[in-house]
């Protein structure tokens, strides 16, 4: 048993269920070309690997695999066809949030928003760290954008606090990380480090987060 999902740019369809079916027949009238789909449809393929044998429609990125049906589309939407009860399926629609997307549910007939698609038995909706790295002079601009994810009212004095922080930082060692807290909802605590010889900060966020949270961060320490 498969179980199929559509990903779309967010308000693009009038009507979902007809859009869903045009796509299943390679018809993509009134879907513009939008380089978020492509960005999404990377995320994807590097994520879950295994997603190259399940998705469409046909791109360079799937290699040697043989084109089927269209080759000009992959800009405007993408298709996935899951092996039922896949293991990471309800994670699709929160990181599709993260790329501006709309998730369509071919099975339940609307759009699927995050948390309400079936999930692995004991698979669990939080997580309690996410890890990355970012240059130094986006660091500021990293803990902004955390800080607006959790409702942390962060201003010119976070800045300071932050201020030669990584002087004595260095990501090799145990104890050598500059710890920072964001008292939002949830509290995250931001641990940042030098990496020897290089203008890299690696960065830790540590916290209650739950799967929505945590694959808005983590796209964004991809995009920073």
């Amino acid at each position: 048993m498969s179980y199929d999902l559509y990903f779309w740019p967010s308000g693009a369809a009038e009507n979902s269920r007809r859009l869903a079916d045009r796509l299943a027949d390679g018809k993509a009238d009134g879907l513009v070309p939008d380089k978020r789909v492509l960005a999404f449809r990377a995320e994807l393929l590097r994520r879950w690997p295994d997603l190259a044998d399940m998705i469409a429609p046909w791109h360079h990125d799937l290699s040697w695999r043989q084109p089927w049906g269209r080759t000009d589309l992959a800009d405007r939407f993408v298709g996935v066809t899951l092996p039922y009860r896949w293991e990471d399926t309800s994670a699709l629609p929160v990181l599709a949030v993260a790329y501006g997307l709309d998730s369509y549910d071919p099975q339940l007939e609307k759009l699927a928003s995050p948390g309400s698609l079936p999930q692995k038995r004991g698979v669990r909706d939080d997580v309690a760290r996410v890890e990355g790295w970012v240059t130094e002079e986006h660091v500021v601009q990293l803990l902004r954008r955390i800080s607006a994810y959790i409702g942390y009212a962060y201003d010119d004095l976070d800045e300071a606090a932050l201020t030669g922080a990584f002087g004595d930082t260095n990501d090799e060692g145990g104890d050598g990380w500059f710890e920072y807290p964001l008292a939002g909802r949830p509290t995250l605590v931001i641990r940042l480090a030098q990496s020897p010889g290089s203008a890299v900060a690696s960065v830790r966020v540590e916290g209650a987060m739950d799967l929505l949270l945590a694959t808005r961060i983590e796209t964004l320490l991809d995009l920073l």
